[in-house]
């Protein structure tokens, strides 16, 4: 066998390969036994069909089967020789020219080698927060928020007021529902409907109809609306105000504190802040240490990964629409994923050489652990835990999450740590930063 080798790229291989004629006709006579042994021809008894006859009749099949298994077979043979690593399926060029022996190309993507720069010289930001007492105010806030009841007015709407509507809408003549919507809420303000809807709803009085067009987002979930204009005819059913309950006695039962004192409802509260605390700051520290991971390391990432990584980006979406009662949408634009997916299988990359580098195994006292803490949602966790410990594959995913956790705090015990205060409030909504 002659192998030569032609790097496209860092990830791009194509490996020339010549399978010697004498390995060819060995091939090629073997299959012929094969099918002499089995053929079924009118007038000749099982396995004494004439050779001369098998390869008039199969000799184009028997030809092209044996080279496809030398092709298998010499491929295997010659990435394992290169000592290459393949990350696409190879794409297979035969010579029909080649002189002597049978000849093919095979052009493929290779996983990148990889080189870590050193943690110690990332310099990371790392978050600090304290529990305030006006971060327990908030909370009780938002406890009032929820137990807020709705009278109707006779007003003209406004911020915070609920609407109750009904309404069909168009977008480019097609609906975008089967059927109107009826008697449906919407506060003004919270930003439930697509941007610029609720604004078309202050000033509305119940009883009155309106008529408005509404431009729906580039990246709207329904891709054959996104960045179209859509138009809405509403009928208004009820305008209402909110009103928030008082902090007494009543209310701080509601949430499991049977004394009813503030004070007992306060130290409540602040428990489960902690321990909301803790898993937030976990998640951020961890974004932080996987974004300096991939802004201080290079890594050339194969195609092939990345559309393996999109479709089940798309897949998972699916799945969660249909959990929604939505239609699964098999024509949504790659390209809005590529970034994003790109992003994934770069870190993966990264991790994985990390870990295999400085030897991070998990810990499986943590491993038991995690999966006691998964455990306690459920209403029998010894079950639970008994069938994440009976199922390799389960247990695997629990062992990829701690060993992703190990990593990140390697990191920051090596890493220029610069601690930066946030409020509570801060660190529970990013977004709004």
């Amino acid at each position: 066998m002659q192998i030569s080798v032609e790097s496209n790229s860092d990830i791009k291989k194509t490996l020339t390969i010549v399978v010697p004629q004498q390995e060819v006709d060995t091939a090629v006579n073997k299959r012929y036994d094969e099918v002499k042994r089995n053929a079924r021809i009118d007038g000749f008894r099982p396995g004494k069909v004439p050779m001369s006859v098998i390869k008039k009749k199969f000799g184009t099949s028997v030809k092209a089967e044996a080279l496809s298994e030398l092709t298998q077979s010499f491929l295997y043979k010659a990435i394992m020789e290169e000592k290459l690593n393949p990350a696409s399926v190879p794409v297979i060029t035969p010579n029909d020219d080649a002189k002597d022996g049978y000849e093919f190309s095979a052009s493929f993507e290779v996983y990148p080698e990889i080189t870590i720069n050193a943690v110690e010289d990332l310099k990371l930001k790392t978050p600090v927060v304290e529990i305030a007492d006006s971060d327990i105010d908030g909370v009780i806030e938002k406890l009032r928020s929820q137990k807020k009841t709705w009278n109707e007015v006779k007003a003209e709407a406004k911020k915070d007021n609920r609407v109750t509507i009904s309404f069909e809408g168009k977008v480019n003549e097609k609906a975008i529902s089967k059927e109107p919507i009826k008697s449906f809420p919407v506060v003004i303000g919270s930003k439930s409907m697509i941007p610029g809807f609720e604004d078309k709803l202050v000033g509305v009085k119940a009883g009155e109809t309106l008529s408005f067009e509404v431009t729906f987002p580039e990246d709207y979930q329904q891709a054959d609306f996104a960045g179209e204009v859509g138009q809405f005819d509403v009928e208004v059913e009820k305008v209402e105000k909110s009103e928030l309950p008082e902090v007494n006695e009543e209310f701080i039962k509601l949430f499991g504190v049977e004394s009813g004192e503030m004070t007992g409802f306060r130290d409540d509260l602040k428990n489960n802040m902690r321990d909301e605390l803790k898993r937030a700051l976990g998640a951020k520290r961890k974004t932080i240490v996987m974004d300096a991971i991939i802004e201080n390391n290079d890594v050339s990432v194969p195609a092939a990964l990345v559309d393996n990584e999109i479709s089940q980006m798309i897949s998972s979406l699916n799945e969660k629409a249909a959990q929604a009662g939505q239609p699964a949408q098999s024509d949504l634009a790659k390209e809005l994923f590529e970034e994003q997916a790109t992003k994934r299988v770069k870190l993966g990359l990264l991790l994985n050489e990390m870990i295999k580098q400085n030897d991070i195994k998990a810990d499986d006292a943590k491993v038991q652990e995690r999966i006691e803490e998964l455990a306690r949602t459920y209403e029998s966790p010894e079950g639970v835990v008994n069938w994440y410990n009976s199922n390799p594959a389960e247990r695997s995913k629990v062992e990829s999450a701690v060993l992703e956790d190990q990593l990140v705090n390697w990191v920051l015990e090596r890493a220029s740590i610069t601690e930066t205060s946030l409020t509570f409030e801060e660190l529970m909504a990013p977004a709004q930063q």
